[in-house]
């Protein structure tokens, strides 16, 4: 009798861990269901990660174009690249024709022309720099561009409509933080001048009045006359530091600096932690200037 009550009391036991196992399938089963998919959205250059991912926060998958470590004026996009951005629901772009890589990959979207996909442009909010397709590193178009992005984001996603209203207002601030921080770093050195390898940082030193000069020039490194030239001047404005910019060649630069002295110091323009990037970038330029 005691056996028989034993396996029945083993009977019961199975049957209650089956169901409490069932039940907690159907619980899974059931939160799974109720998730939002995250949005997929493709940018162009790893800062605007940063302001989609600021805004968006769990609510997106972000695929960033431009690889680690390469330049952006001579990547070759591949043609996984243009799958991957021809499933995206919004795309970031920079928008200017200059940035070659950017149009390739645009264009090899042939005639679908991105109409599956919400589309921001940052160029609509860049101030008026000719020749120069870093705009991402305009504070202007950057807040220009978060306004975009939230609005975007909410159109395709109106469930989190708050959440992206709290990001954009969270984004919005680190922006005006940091393009404040940025100033007080270079404004004080209006009228001088900075020698790079690359000219990329126009639109980081146009509000203070503070010119670039470059080494190269459109994609041309200098001619033997040309680096003469630069040295002269380099001297002339007593360069402490050169700055260069990964992806590119840093031959001539080093031919400068062993001339004048000057001290070569690598620089990002496309670093993804776009706030600490331009704080540290601005306190650079600023020891530079003080020279």
């Amino acid at each position: 009798m005691s056996e028989h009550r034993g396996a029945l009391g083993a009977r019961l036991l199975l049957l209650a861990v089956l169901a409490s196992g069932a039940v907690l399938l159907a619980t899974t089963a059931a939160r799974r269901s109720s998730v939002t998919p995250r949005l997929q959205v493709a940018v162009t250059v790893p800062p605007q990660a940063w302001l989609v991912r600021r805004i968006a926060r769990e609510r997106a998958d972000v695929e960033v174009m431009l690889p680690p470590g390469v330049s952006e004026h001579t990547y070759e996009p591949t043609p996984q690249q243009v799958a991957r951005l021809a499933s995206a629901q919004l795309v970031v772009e920079v928008g200017d024709p200059a940035l070659l890589f950017e149009r390739r990959l645009l264009d090899g979207l042939g005639g679908r022309s991105r109409a599956g996909a919400s589309v921001v442009d940052m160029s609509r909010h860049a101030p008026a720099i000719g020749g120069d397709p870093h705009l991402w590193l305009s504070p202007q178009a950057m807040r220009g561009a978060a306004v975009d992005v939230a609005a975007a984001l909410a159109r395709l996603d109106p469930a989190g409509a708050s959440a992206y209203e709290h990001g954009l207002h969270d984004a919005l601030a680190e922006i005006d933080d940091t393009a404040r921080d940025v100033r007080a770093q270079l404004c004080g050195a209006r009228g001088r001048r900075l020698y790079v390898y690359h000219p990329a940082w126009a639109y980081l030193l146009h509000d203070c009045g503070i010119e670039q000069v470059a080494i190269e020039a459109e994609g041309k490194e200098p001619s033997a006359r040309e680096l003469v030239a630069l040295v002269d001047a380099a001297r002339r404005d007593r360069a402490r530091l050169l700055f260069v910019q990964r992806g590119f060649s840093t031959r001539p630069a080093q031919a400068v600096a062993q001339e004048t002295g000057a001290r070569i110091v690598a620089v990002d323009p496309l670093a993804e932690d776009w706030p600490a990037n331009l704080r540290a970038v601005a306190r650079l330029f600023r020891e530079a200037l003080d020279g």
